[in-house]
């Protein structure tokens, strides 16, 4: 039987509301209806992973109310394996509040909720699961201790590690030498780096900001860049690869589903280029269709996709 990949992050349920652009501070805007997905970064990493047919592990936290029960209900129906997931009693499930705009752009506030008490007791008890994993991935909507936890276990067994450092809160200086990879977006790179692109060349901030990483000794650098397609860089690679050019209907998991399709392809053993090319239609086919768990594809449509613009070898 494969490796699982194993999944340390946040679930919420997400409050969408579609607007007729997005708001300024303190403005009121019209909104076309409202709808209530499941999301959270961890949980659509997994379902990412999940739909693509991959062993797919899921450590998260939900509050002891009628939302958890819903948000692990609908993980479990996309083929994710939850039984490790908590559930804190007299605590609140994370939400995220998210406005999106005709373009597919989008604002989001996130109440972590139980996310952030999530203790390195539960991470404990999975200590099992992520030493057999292939690839573990964590992101920074958990709180600290625990996410450090996990990817010691994970380092420590030998298994690749990939932290998506959204939000870009601040990081201990040891972690980043425990990671094979990282992947931030472009606005969570400068925020890290605080490399100034204005007036710069684009090839060369993106250069700039993955040498950043790996002098703090990240082995391999994948910086997402939205509809400007996605960077990496490990000293010895180096691959831009463009979006494919969609209609965005709303890019809430985009980010995640690209994540997901990464890792995938890092734990079938593809060359990075490739891995870069399945990730970015993964997230060209979320960001076409409303929403976070729901807009994820699965390995048949992603591959459709692929076919559909001249991709080969997938």
């Amino acid at each position: 039987m494969e490796k699982p990949v194993v999944i340390l992050g946040s679930i919420n349920y997400d409050i969408v509301a579609t607007v007729e652009r997005l708001p300024l501070k303190g403005e009121t805007v019209n909104s076309y209806g409202f709808d209530v997905f499941t999301g959270g970064k961890g949980a659509n990493q997994a379902v990412q992973v999940a739909l693509l047919g991959m062993r797919s592990v899921f450590i998260g936290q939900v509050g002891g109310d009628v939302q958890g029960e819903n948000v692990l209900a609908g993980i479990r129906e996309k083929g994710v394996d939850a039984s490790l997931a908590g559930v804190l009693s007299g605590e609140r499930t994370g939400c995220a509040l998210i406005t999106v705009a005709p373009d597919g752009s989008n604002t989001l506030a996130h109440a972590a909720g139980a996310n952030h008490r999530l203790a390195r007791g539960l991470v404990d008890s999975a200590a099992a699961r992520i030493r057999e994993a292939e690839v573990f991935i964590t992101q920074t909507e958990i709180n600290m201790d625990a996410l450090l936890y996990g990817v010691t276990l994970a380092r420590d067994a030998g298994v690749k590690t990939l932290l998506n450092p959204a939000p870009a809160i601040p990081l201990p200086e040891e972690l980043f030498a425990m990671l094979d990879y990282i992947a931030p977006n472009e606005v969570e790179s400068g925020i890290y780096t605080k490399i100034p692109r204005q007036g710069k060349p684009a090839e060369a901030w993106r250069r700039e900001n993955a040498e950043w990483f790996l002098k703090r000794n990240v082995k391999n650098v994948c910086i997402t860049l939205g509809q400007e397609g996605a960077y990496f860089n490990n000293g010895r690679e180096e691959y831009y690869i463009p979006a494919f050019p969609i209609t965005a209907v709303d890019t809430t998991a985009a980010g995640d589903s690209f994540i997901g399709g990464f890792v995938f392809g890092i734990a079938r053993g593809w060359p990075v280029e490739k891995c870069m090319i399945f990730a970015s239609a993964c997230g060209a086919v979320s960001a076409g269709t409303r929403g976070a768990q729901n807009s994820i594809g699965n390995y048949d449509t992603i591959s459709a996709f692929l076919k559909e613009r001249g991709a080969a070898g997938f």
